[in-house]
């Protein structure tokens, strides 16, 4: 969407995390669509099927795309799913959501400084074990809240050399933590911490070991039983098995490798990538549950009003023209004078996800294509360019 600097730097991948990965039963899992009913009626339907429409027709894959208010749910697909066997995009299917499992991971933290187990503004070194401190360099300045409105200043793991170089030279082996937490040792600050804004999964990477070193618990554990349980999310999964995700009705990735509108299949590359995020952006689900999710955190219902106010304190990069980022929410302005909106984005090697809420008509959008915009080249712009068109119709709407 608003911000692409971390996407036109060689493959800076948005989702990449530990390598801890969470097993699942051995069973046949079926298709998870939701079942909902669309309004046949709704009446953002024909502007966002012509919108969709539009962009299919200029080679982005597939895409589905997902409403929530007022007037009901909303389903609209387009392109295909698998372009090798030319099955239709499903509405509502089970897709990789990437870094927008940034926001399930920030409701955590809120919920253990709720438990006065994390104070915010309490430095690193008070919660992460001395292996893991000594590899981040000015941890003596780094407080928790800079980590979950990335002021830190750590340096984005995922854009280093070594990082990318493996992403293209052995995609299928991700790197394990301790590689991840070798590439950060002894790597400056790109800024004193608290001075100014820059995305890097390191600061939810270290969110990740402060969590399970306070609660006892592993991350997986944290989730389930703090959030998707409660709120029963049967259709929100992680660390599946490339069988699973067939079984699963997932759709197949692709990519624009050498920027030539020639896509390949990535499928495998994709998978192994997120089942390498975590705390990142493990997380598959279904609109559905990804909606439901956040009805629930922004109705109180997960965290506390003041909770959800730090979750919307916003932050600002010296050199940005509006606010970045809050606590695990992404900022953006698509109706100058309005309320403000927000959400999070989430990119893979072959897609790219968005959570978008309007305040000002009670809205919620969900959107999944697959297809990537990693490298500089027509699918930055042609998936950027969709994002924006459907946000901006989104944050317009009135009756």
């Amino acid at each position: 969407m608003r911000k692409l600097h971390y996407l036109i730097i060689a493959l800076s991948i948005l989702c990449s995390a530990s390598s801890c990965n969470q097993i699942l039963p051995d069973m046949d899992y079926q298709p998870g669509n939701d079942d909902l009913v669309s309004n046949p009626n709704h009446p953002m339907k024909d502007s966002l099927q012509f919108l969709v429409n539009k962009y299919i027709a200029d080679g982005i894959p597939g895409a589905q795309v997902v409403v929530k208010n007022n007037d009901g749910w909303l389903h609209v697909t387009g392109g295909y799913a698998k372009i090798e066997t030319k099955e239709q995009f499903r509405s509502g299917g089970t897709s990789l959501l990437f870094s927008i499992t940034k926001t399930y991971t920030a409701t955590l933290v809120m919920k253990q400084i709720e438990a006065n187990k994390i104070n915010p503004d309490e430095l690193i070194g008070e919660y992460l074990p001395g292996n893991i401190l000594n590899k981040i360099s000015g941890h003596e300045k780094i407080t928790v809240r800079m980590l979950l409105n990335h002021t830190s200043g750590i340096v984005n793991l995922t854009e280093l050399p070594e990082f990318v170089v493996g992403q293209l030279n052995d995609p299928l082996n991700q790197p394990t933590v301790e590689e991840r937490l070798k590439m950060l040792d002894g790597k400056p600050l790109v800024f004193e911490p608290g001075t100014d804004f820059l995305y890097s999964n390191s600061n939810y990477l270290l969110l990740q070991f402060i969590l399970e070193n306070v609660s006892g618990k592993s991350y997986w554990q944290l989730l389930n039983k703090q959030i998707l349980e409660p709120l029963n999310l049967t259709h929100t999964l992680h660390g599946l098995s490339g069988e699973q995700t067939v079984n699963l009705g997932f759709p197949n990735y692709y990519f624009d490798r050498h920027a030539n509108e020639q896509l390949e299949n990535i499928t495998e590359w994709n998978g192994a990538l997120a089942n390498a995020c975590d705390s990142y952006g493990a997380l598959a689900a279904t609109p559905e549950n990804v909606i439901r999710f956040y009805e629930t955190l922004l109705g109180g219902e997960l965290i506390s009003d003041s909770s959800l106010e730090e979750m919307q304190t916003w932050v600002k990069g010296i050199n940005s023209t509006e606010p970045e980022y809050g606590e695990g929410f992404e900022y953006w302005q698509f109706n100058p004078g309005s309320t403000p909106q927000f959400g999070h984005e989430g990119d893979g090697m072959g897609c790219s996800t968005q959570i978008f809420y309007v305040p000002d008509n009670d809205t919620y959008l969900y959107l999944n294509i697959n297809a990537g915009r990693q490298l500089f080249g027509p699918y930055l712009f042609k998936i950027t360019d969709l994002k924006r068109d459907l946000c901006r119709y989104v944050a317009n709407w009135q009756e």
